[in-house]
């Protein structure tokens, strides 16, 4: 089984397009740091975000929260929030295979440190070509991200990852 630690953006991006439950089937186990289960879970619960309620009944099950209690300077200089610092760092304590975010300072941050990383679409692109989702549901939910105000992933890295799936659907 493979180890895989996810920052915040994914679980975020998926519950809001209802496919959260994709995160346990492709990977059965994702761990996150303590702050983004502040920021996924108690944030979220404050704020009555819907997608929160989802996430949170994956805690214990698919999402395993674990304790950074402190970060590299190699990791926190990078100009990069704590979510996305403790996420590298635990990726690094655990020798994970696979670390999901989205940020793309963040993403540099995660490759210099010889990691694996993929995002909310990698994720995506994962269950489709899993079988998990069929293309029409892949095509619409990266559809979905392109027009959502609140997933900040750009319409045109989705076109970019839809014409490497093989459409030349425009949106």
């Amino acid at each position: 089984m493979i180890k895989v630690v996810s920052d915040a953006g994914p679980p975020i991006a998926l519950g809001k397009l209802n496919l959260l439950h994709l995160l346990g089937k492709l990977y059965h186990n994702v761990h996150i740091p303590k702050a983004v289960y502040e920021e996924v879970i108690v944030n979220g619960i404050r704020s009555d975000y819907i997608d929160t309620f989802r996430a949170r009944l994956l805690i214990g099950d698919t999402l395993t929260v674990k304790e950074v209690t402190s970060v590299k300077a190699s990791v926190s200089d990078v100009g990069i929030d704590e979510g996305e610092a403790e996420t590298i760092e635990l990726a690094i304590r655990i020798d994970a295979d696979l670390v999901l975010i989205d940020d793309w300072h963040a993403r540099i941050a995660t490759r210099n440190q010889d990691l694996v990383v993929k995002g909310t679409l990698g994720v995506i692109h994962s269950a489709y070509k899993s079988e998990l989702i069929s293309f029409k549901e892949f095509e619409d939910a990266l559809r979905e991200i392109a027009y959502r105000d609140d997933i900040w992933i750009s319409e045109d890295l989705c076109m970019m990852v839809l014409d490497a799936a093989g459409t030349i659907t425009r949106m």
